[in-house]
């Protein structure tokens, strides 16, 4: 089901279109948290800690190419916003090539350097070989999670959020499953939780199209739409490069903070890793109410409706900053709960890192939040400079806090890389949203298509 996000109350469509999207995230988290509860409690600490050791090399690769469906569906969602319906054809059409080739190139080129990657992040010997069949297993699902993000990204692009959330429902209840079967029965090991996720995903992305290209008529393309469009897809890499370049960027300052965080051992390593699980936790909200604001920014942009996008700017920065205070409240008063939560018998030093980084990075939930809503919307109307450039200030901040400290308080100094990050790239965004916000008129024309 399609919304038209360019009229009605932007509260009201706001928490209409962000409660499918913060479930699909918790959903999607699931596939992650899974694997860590099921190898941190069939296999040990040892494979938790190999896990948590890729977890921010993942994030890079994913975040990459999540960035690239994203930034191709922002012309979508301005092209439906505008009502131009050739446009969004034209739009997927070419988004799709678009999408294929970075993900076919992504993919082989991660492949082939698993081990390079594992020995730039110190992995250690004991956890080498786990690290590795994790990895390069999660490197192949590569092309199934475009598959499955570029349907989800334009799905959302024409107002819907609800579709993509049952898919991803289906997917998490069969990945657990998968987890178990292919980690216990078939003693796969680490490795079978990878192949786990990767099945779930296609089997998902595949039941997804097959629904998609018969109930919505907007998205049933014709052969001229199949049609590779230069313009059309030199418009999309404009937007999308810079945003999957803003998500690795943020991964590869965590992968260098991650290689420090390798030579302290498995007990730092297996705490810090259920500690960003909290963080994750944590930010789901934010998450959801940014990539809704996405497509508002782009939908009202495209319709030349420009007064709404402030208003809704206003209506998600109140309903982060409460969120925001909520969640750090919680997190200090039972962050050794859910630190607990991911291991069969942790042990107290593995506890004690969990709850020291948790008591430095939670009272920073709020500029955490922040940062989705101004980037989301820098986003969503075609501005994707200035997110990327905030990435580079989030890595130079965190890079430069956790490693320029760390001779001075040790691992510690690597908690408060994360909270130096989050305020450095907030504040860079709502001072570049408010420089352009404050030229817009209150009404404008409707964006042209940038197609033949």
């Amino acid at each position: 089901m399609t919304t038209d996000m360019t009229q009605g109350s932007p509260l009201r469509l706001l928490v209409a279109f962000c409660w499918p999207l913060l479930i699909g995230n918790i959903i999607q988290m699931a596939y992650a948290l899974a694997d860590m509860v099921i190898v941190g409690r069939l296999l040990g600490e040892g494979a938790l800690a190999a896990v948590g050791a890729v977890g921010s090399t993942i994030f890079v690769v994913l975040g990459f190419v999540f960035g690239i469906t994203a930034g191709v569906a922002v012309v979508t969602a301005q092209r439906f916003g505008a009502r131009d319906f050739r446009g969004v054809r034209l739009s997927v059409g070419t988004g799709v090539w678009v999408s294929a080739a970075i993900a076919a190139a992504v993919t082989l080129a991660c492949w082939l350097c698993t081990d390079p990657i594992l020995r730039l992040l110190n992995t250690p010997p004991d956890v080498f070989a786990l690290a590795h069949d994790y990895l390069s297993v999660s490197f192949l699902g590569t092309p199934f999670m475009v598959f499955f993000n570029f349907q989800s990204a334009t799905l959302r692009a024409l107002g819907d959020s609800r579709t993509p959330l049952f898919f991803l429902a289906g997917a998490s209840c069969l990945n657990v499953v998968l987890d178990i079967l292919f980690i216990s029965a078939f003693g796969m090991g680490v490795a079978g939780a990878a192949w786990a996720t990767n099945t779930a995903i296609l089997c998902s992305a595949l039941t997804c199209l097959l629904l998609v290209t018969r109930r919505l008529p907007e998205l049933r393309l014709r052969r001229a739409d199949w049609r590779p469009r230069p313009r059309m897809a030199w418009h999309q890499l404009a937007i999308a490069v810079p945003m999957g370049l803003q998500f690795s960027v943020t991964g590869l300052g965590a992968m260098v903070l991650q290689a420090a965080i390798n030579t302290f051992g498995v007990a730092q390593m297996a705490g810090m890793t259920a500690a960003r699980n909290v963080e994750n936790v944590a930010c789901q909200l934010p998450v959801a109410l940014g990539q809704a604001m996405a497509t508002y920014a782009a939908q009202n942009f495209g319709a030349g409706r420009l007064a709404r996008i402030r208003a809704g700017v206003r209506a998600s920065v109140l309903i982060t900053v409460t969120y925001g205070a909520a969640m750090t409240a919680l997190a200090l008063l039972f962050g050794n709960l859910f630190v607990a939560a991911f291991l069969r018998e942790p042990t107290a030093a593995v506890l004690d890192v969990g709850r020291r980084m948790l008591w430095v990075t939670a009272p920073f939930f709020v500029p955490l939040g922040l940062i989705f809503i101004f980037r989301n919307t820098l986003q969503g109307i075609g501005r994707s400079l200035l997110p990327m450039l905030a990435g580079f200030v989030e890595m130079a901040m965190r890079m430069g806090v956790a490693l320029g400290l760390l001779h001075l308080l040790g691992v510690d100094a690597v908690y408060w890389g994360d909270p130096a990050a989050w305020v450095g790239a907030a504040a860079l965004l709502i001072v570049a949203y408010w420089a352009y916000s404050r030229r817009w008129p209150h009404e404008r024309d409707p964006a042209p298509c940038p197609c033949p």
